[in-house]
């Protein structure tokens, strides 16, 4: 848990709270940013038509791309504080931003009866050109911001009242990250303190009672208090003698013990809300929007290539043995809502067992040959694809468990159902790493959803990309499948 992550998202909301350096780096990106839109313009015309001065056709679209750039500059958080955040997060709000400047310039263009007269090669190398110099002018932003704050400019000096897990799980993140441009001198122990590794190069400064005349004789610029959740009293004394002190001050509480999931916080009018259990880690909006995006663009593109394969299963499923082709069965989606989710129908409907629903195993009689086929080599989840663009399902996440399946493991698993804070997948981060198919123990069950865990955690745009490649190469013809 870091402090990235227990500090408010609010940078639409509050100040940005940026140093001096930062400041004017974030002055000049600005400046850069709408300078880098023209030139990339300019170079891509040069290269499309040996020339620097556009032709009247692309005057228009060029001279009102600083517009659409400031506006979609300003609207994506680009210019917050990047202090503590991964530097590919940076890069994909970029693209996003870039992606809305362009394509607001080619509505604008079409609007305006220009499209004939533009170049759609001009537009594409206009994009390239410019995404790439956005992102090395922030390359190198960070890369000089990192070089200072390697020299000792630029850092911010903290003190930690109370030794907690969280405090030295920062602490580490920041000897491993010195770009981030922080550093805790020390912490005040109190009396509910963890014991720390020898290893650990966090020196006691002294007991609480110390801080006050400990500010006064050194420059810290924030106070962390790390103290147990149920320590209300203690907390209030520790501001009282901060008082008088100008210093900033955050609170980290301390919530290792309340199993939370991508914890984050957030402010609901002027009452500050910490979020202990979602669905992912990315508080913006932005990272939602791409993964749905994603989902319903690549799931047309996918049943537009497949539809002859499909068909053809369908005939194959209909002559193969009675009963429909398509199989429907209840299960739970994102926030434990139920939905039909859709197969190619593999068993023989003469074999139903009624209300109790049954893990398929090897030498299963239910399966006829052909359904054994589509099984192992996952083609009769392809129907599944509707469901993503219908958004009951998403390509990637948590496999979707019958509902008995859900009651039974829910009461054996501990935090079996914070599966379905995110939408079920057609594939996933556990079925790439060999968990698919038949559990028969309960320790596979286990295993399984400690990798779903491990995804909504870690959730990122390229992430599923890596799924979805490894589902092809792994998944695929795997033998668990029965």
């Amino acid at each position: 848990m870091l402090l990235a992550n227990l500090s408010a998202d609010t940078s639409a909301s509050s100040p940005r709270l940026l140093s001096k350096y930062s400041a004017a780096a974030d002055l000049c990106l600005r400046a850069a940013d709408l300078a880098v839109v023209l030139v990339s313009a300019l170079v891509a015309y040069r290269l499309c038509f040996d020339a620097w001065v556009p032709a009247i056709g692309y005057r228009i679209p060029i001279s009102t791309s600083i517009l659409f750039a400031a506006l979609c500059f300003n609207a994506f958080p680009l210019y917050r504080s990047w202090r503590g955040r991964a530097v590919l997060r940076e890069v994909w709000m970029l693209g996003l931003a870039w992606t809305g400047v362009l394509a607001l310039i080619s509505a604008h263009t079409w609007m305006l009866d220009l499209g004939l007269h533009t170049s759609l090669l001009w537009l594409g190398l206009w994009y390239a050109i410019g995404f790439a110099l956005l992102g090395f002018s922030r390359f190198v932003v960070r890369g000089v911001l990192s070089w200072m704050r390697s020299l000792g400019i630029d850092v911010r000096r903290v003190v930690v009242v109370g030794m907690r897990p969280p405090v030295v799980r920062i602490h580490r993140y920041l000897n491993q990250n010195a770009w981030v441009g922080m550093q805790i001198v020390g912490y005040f122990s109190t009396r509910d303190d963890i014991s720390i590794a020898d290893s650990t190069d966090l020196h006691c400064l002294g007991t609480v009672e110390q801080l006050p005349a400990f500010l006064t004789g050194d420059s810290i610029e924030e106070v962390w208090i790390s103290l147990p959740m149920g320590k209300l009293g203690r907390i209030k004394s520790v501001l009282a003698m901060l008082d008088k002190t100008p210093v900033k001050v955050k609170l980290i509480p301390d919530i290792s013990d309340l199993a939370a999931l991508n914890q984050s916080s957030e402010q609901v009018g002027s009452v500050p809300v910490i979020n202990l259990r979602q669905g992912s880690d990315a508080p913006n909006n932005a990272f939602f929007l791409t993964k749905a995006m994603m989902d319903r663009a690549l799931a047309l593109v996918a049943l537009l290539l497949l539809s002859p394969l499909m068909l053809g299963i369908a005939v194959a499923v209909k002559l193969s043995s009675p009963g429909p082709v398509l199989f429907r069965q209840k299960r739970h989606g994102r926030a434990g809502r139920e939905f039909s989710m859709l197969k190619f129908r593999s068993m023989r409907t003469d074999q139903e067992t009624g209300a109790e629903v049954k893990q398929a195993t090897r030498s299963d009689p239910r399966v006829t040959p052909l359904g054994a086929f589509l099984r192992r080599t996952s083609l009769d989840e392809l129907p599944q694809l509707f469901n993503v663009l219908n958004g009951s399902m998403s390509l990637v996440g948590p496999r979707p468990h019958a509902i008995q399946h859900n009651s039974y493991y829910g009461m054996l698993i501990d935090r079996y159902m914070q599966r379905h804070y995110v939408k079920p997948g057609i594939t996933g981060w556990a079925q790439v790493n060999g968990f698919r198919g038949e559990t028969p123990m309960l320790r596979d069950m286990k295993k399984r959803v400690q990798y779903d865990m491990d995804y909504i955690r870690r959730w990122s745009p390229w992430l599923d990309m890596k799924i979805m490649a490894l589902t092809v190469v792994k998944v695929l013809g795997q033998k668990q499948a029965y």
